[in-house]
């Protein structure tokens, strides 16, 4: 349910590009990187019983 998070922060930072609002794009760019490093190490330790 909380997989929306990333589209959406990529969705904002798009939409800021396309204003030419560079430096923030790339903000919300990186936030959108971390949501999904987080998910993946979450649910590839926990759900997946893969160790990293």
């Amino acid at each position: 349910m909380y997989m929306f998070l990333p589209f959406l922060t990529a969705s904002i930072g798009l939409i800021l590009v396309w204003f030419e609002k560079r430096f923030a794009g790339l903000i919300l760019l990186a936030i959108t990187l971390v949501i999904l490093m987080v998910w993946f190490r979450f649910h590839a330790t926990s759900h997946l019983n893969i160790s990293l």
